[in-house]
C-alpha cells in the first residue's frame, strides 16, 4: 500500500540519491534542474508549496515507511491547469508496479481543486515506459516538440500529454 506524504526536508537525501547522472536529473526534472541535486534546488521546489494558492505541491510516496516515489504538481490557476512533473520511483523499487497506484493518488490530488479542469505533463520521447504508464492512466498525447534539449550530444524530443477532469 502506498501513502502520499507532503515532501519535506527529511526526504531530500533519499530523493537526491535516486539520480546518478546529469541525464538522470534532466529526465526527471527537465532542463532547470542540475546534477547533483542539491538541498538548495529541492528547497526552492518546496518553497513554492507555501504560497496561497500554491504554485506547486510535492509528495513522497511511502510504502511501509520507506520512500518509494516522488511526484509534483505545478499549478497554472489562471488556465485551470495542473502540470504533473518530476515523477520518480526509487531505483530499488522500479518494476514493482508502484507508479500507477502513486499516480492515481496524485491525479486525485490535482482534481480535488474545483478550478482545475485539465492535467498535463511533459515526458521525453525516449522514455517509453513512462509514456505507457501515463496512457494507462488516461493521458493522451497532444503533440511532440522536436529537439527540446541536448543531453550527452543527443537531442531529446518532448511529448506533451493531457487529460481532462473525469466526469462524475
Amino acid at each position: 500500500m502506498i501513502t502520499l506524504v507532503p515532501f519535506a526536508r527529511e526526504h531530500f537525501a533519499a530523493l537526491s540519491g535516486w539520480f546518478g547522472s546529469e541525464a538522470d536529473i534532466i529526465q526527471w526534472g527537465g532542463p532547470l534542474v542540475h546534477f547533483p541535486l542539491t538541498d538548495v534546488q529541492l528547497q526552492t521546489m518546496l518553497d513554492e508549496s507555501h504560497s496561497m494558492p500554491p504554485k506547486r505541491l510535492c509528495w513522497m510516496a511511502m510504502a511501509q515507511s520507506l520512500p518509494v516515489g516522488h511526484a509534483q504538481l505545478a499549478f497554472m490557476w489562471e488556465t485551470g491547469t495542473a502540470r504533473l512533473s518530476r515523477v520518480a520511483i526509487a531505483p530499488a523499487q522500479q518494476g514493482r508496479g508502484l507508479a500507477i497506484p502513486m499516480l492515481r493518488q496524485i491525479i486525485r490530488e490535482a482534481f480535488r481543486f474545483p478550478t482545475i479542469t485539465r492535467l498535463e505533463l511533459n515526458v521525453y520521447a525516449g522514455n517509453a515506459p513512462a509514456q505507457k504508464t501515463y496512457q494507462k492512466l488516461g493521458f493522451q498525447q497532444v503533440h511532440t516538440q522536436r529537439a527540446t534539449i541536448q543531453v550527452n550530444g543527443t537531442y531529446w524530443d518532448t511529448v506533451r500529454m493531457s487529460m481532462q477532469r473525469p466526469t462524475p
